[in-house]
């Protein structure tokens, strides 16, 4: 039998600041820096501008299917 296992640490929690967010002119060059020019571009560059527009979390832009987004 162990005598401290009744005994709890000190909670931490994780507080050092607001999220960082790109600005319009960083986000359009982020989105202008990737190439267009075959289908893995146009897939990252959809899902970045997902990202940056929604401020969607990455599971749930992965557990999305084609007929959930509206333009």
């Amino acid at each position: 039998m162990n005598p401290g296992a009744a005994v709890r640490g000190p909670s931490y929690s994780a507080k050092r600041g607001k999220t960082p967010v790109l600005d319009t002119d960083e986000a359009r060059r982020l989105l202008d820096s990737i190439s267009t020019a075959n289908i893995v571009g146009l897939r990252d560059r959809a899902v970045i501008g997902l990202i940056v527009y929604t401020f969607a979390r990455v599971g749930a832009l992965v557990a999305m299917n084609a007929e959930d987004y509206y333009p």
